[in-house]
């Protein structure tokens, strides 16, 4: 247990790893202190650090040789290989203080070969970290892609519109002092830099791409979410960038979950899971779309439409098809909810199931509900199936899990509460809810895993609809699942 947990502490994520990308001969690491960014100009780099970089890299080489003697675990090498590119940064860092101490100090007398060495041994440090991390298992906190796609097409539009700090509110005048939690402008360094090389010969063709621009603004954005002190400060830093955001807030949420916050990890490494749970913090708050009441008054809205259904049950039950079930649901409660503005919508796959095709599927479902508050933000969902029997065990099962791991896979925000609607077509009820409690907390719910199920919710007093809650955890957060049972035999 203790290995799979330095693992989570060292180990960065492998989302812009790859092995075989080839690296640019043009591409320059720098690895100066902030302040000293711009003092590395490409004729220094090629002419005083390139050379003595092939010579740190060699050295890094040797040193390994030694150290595998030494070294008795994967972790323990990861350990050394982030404490050799410290070790590297650290001494890069005293060099320049050393200059700094020279009072007339000219930018020839920094000894940029041994920068340039330094740079090196990081380089191939960095070098073997990708590769231990790149044959890592696939990362369970992967983003839904329809999450990445949304994120690009925000960056696209950014980028159309000449609105490069995009994310982040950016102090836009250089006469007027930054204020707190604001970023410094980058443009005019960026301008100042691509007039500098415009006519060197060492650029790529790349050169001068305004998606680097972006990508520093994400860095710099990074780099004070690390350089924050104290770190509770982190939560108002970053209030302070989602309230300026002028896009859907979804979006600033869902960037800093799933592109800051990994690369956060890279600053942060041995402390990263201080930071994670701090900022995971920051997002559970955010996604709270509903007070208590709210949630109070979604399920005993949910509830009602059930008893509703129940009313007429032998009239809905001439029909064959699922989905005509939730049409009828999906109506009641776009009823019940719009005094508050929500609104219920249908996520179909194609339209109207056909009732024979749904019968051999024993109840597959083709929709899902989405709730959505007075903003156009999902507030809740709803997944629905029909089941005649529950299976022994999960290998036989093709209904029921899927349909509980579905409205999770579905639902990428991490929204609570999420409603699981079943039509019972059992004719024992009450021996087929006991039987479906007993089956549902022996799921593997993978990365969703259930902490506990909550029989007796105080909602039981009705004799065709069994209520039950259960909880599970998501990214640091607890998500409340209510399982409600109608009974379509009564």
């Amino acid at each position: 247990m203790e290995n799979s947990r330095q693992k989570k502490i060292y180990l960065k994520k492998t989302t812009e790893i790859s092995l075989l990308e080839k690296k640019s001969e043009f591409s320059i690491t720098n690895i100066f202190p902030l302040r000293h960014i711009n003092l590395m100009d490409r004729e220094i780099y090629f002419n005083r650090v390139y050379e003595n970089q092939k010579k740190g890299k060699i050295e890094l080489r040797k040193m390994l040789d030694e150290v595998r003697k030494i070294t008795f675990s994967k972790d323990e090498l990861i350990n050394w290989f982030y404490k050799i590119k410290d070790d590297s940064v650290n001494e890069v860092e005293h060099l320049m203080i050393r200059h700094e101490a020279t009072m007339f100090a000219e930018t020839k007398d920094i000894d940029f070969e041994r920068i340039g060495f330094l740079t090196g041994i990081y380089e191939e440090a960095e070098k073997f970290l990708s590769i231990m991390v790149a044959i890592e298992p696939i990362d369970e906190k992967s983003p839904h892609y329809s999450i990445l796609d949304e994120l690009e097409e925000i960056d696209e539009k950014f980028i159309e519109s000449d609105d490069i700090p995009g994310y982040y509110n950016v102090q836009r005048h250089s006469k007027i002092k930054l204020r707190k939690f604001q970023i410094k402008d980058l443009k005019s360094d960026w301008n100042d830099e691509l007039d500098r090389n415009k006519d060197s010969e060492y650029v790529s063709e790349d050169f001068g791409n305004i998606t680097h621009l972006m990508s520093r603004y994400h860095t710099e954005f990074t780099w004070e979410i690390y350089r924050i002190k104290p770190r509770g400060d982190i939560k108002s830093y970053l209030d302070f960038h989602y309230n300026s955001f002028k896009k859907d807030k979804v979006i600033f949420v869902n960037h800093i979950e799933f592109r800051i916050l990994p690369q956060l990890e890279n600053f942060t490494r041995t402390n990263h899971k201080l930071y994670e749970q701090l900022i995971y913090e920051w997002l559970n708050e955010k996604k709270e779309k509903l007070n208590n009441e709210e949630k109070e008054f979604l399920l005993t809205s949910v509830i009602s439409v059930c008893t509703t259904f129940l009313d007429n049950i032998f009239e809905y039950k001439k029909s064959k098809s699922e989905n005509k079930y939730n049409i009828i649901l999906r109506d009641f409660l776009k009823h019940r909810i719009n005094n508050r503005q929500w609104t219920i919508k249908d996520q179909s796959m194609g339209g109207t199931t056909d009732p024979i095709i749904e019968s051999n599927t024993s109840g597959i479902a083709f929709r899902d509900l989405i709730i959505e508050n007075e903003l156009g933000n999902h507030i809740s969902a709803i997944e629905c199936l029909r089941i005649k029997s529950i299976p022994k065990d999960e290998t036989s099962d093709k209904i029921i899990k899927e349909h509980l791991v579905k409205i999770f896979r579905n639902e990428p925000i991490g929204i609570s509460p999420l409603f699981i609607i079943t039509y019972c077509e059992t004719k024992n009820f009450e021996d087929t809810w006991e039987k479906y409690l007993n089956y549902i907390v022996q799921i593997d719910f993978g990365k969703y895993q259930h902490l506990d199920l909550e029989k007796n919710i105080g909602f039981n007093d009705f004799a065709n609809l069994k209520i039950a809650k259960m909880k599970h955890y998501r990214s640091l957060k607890n998500i409340e699942v209510y399982h409600l049972f109608i009974n379509m035999n009564p």
